[in-house]
């Protein structure tokens, strides 16, 4: 018989922020998209086609940027929620990666280190709890 498994409560709250942050990107990126256009049609109604184009091209290429990273936080949160073996690795990876760029904060000059050592809590204590908890672990990897 095979044995049930659920995921982790800590787990769906990370996926549930990810879905919340992926739709806020989507929002945000067809807002800026909708607003530049608008800003660049109403440079081009005064004549100035060249600076329109720019704006367009510009302010297109920021909200698609955020519309992309709303797109792949929505794929990695699905990942975490059906507790894809790659999205485990994705977030150990990632959070690995934000401790390190804390850790590189701190050895800059005029950083403000409270605000960099409360930064890498959060890194700290999702890869803690992504390594070294056995319900983690087993539902990503013996399902």
């Amino acid at each position: 018989m095979q044995e049930a498994y659920r995921r982790p409560l800590g787990v769906t709250i990370i996926a549930v922020l990810l879905i919340i942050a992926g739709i806020f990107e989507l929002v945000i990126g067809g807002i800026a998209i909708a607003a530049i256009f608008t800003a660049g049609h109403a440079v081009a109604v005064h004549g100035h086609t060249t600076v329109a184009g720019v704006i367009d091209a510009v302010g297109g290429v920021l909200g698609g940027i955020s519309i992309v990273v709303g797109i792949i936080t929505l794929i990695f949160a699905w990942g975490l929620w059906a507790l894809k073996r790659w999205a485990f690795w994705l977030t150990v990876i990632l959070e690995g990666f934000s401790l390190l760029r804390h850790v590189f904060e701190l050895i800059q000059p005029h950083t403000h280190i409270a605000l960099i050592i409360a930064g890498m809590i959060i890194p700290v204590v999702i890869l803690l709890y992504f390594l070294v908890d056995p319900n983690v672990r087993h539902a990503f990897f013996h399902r």
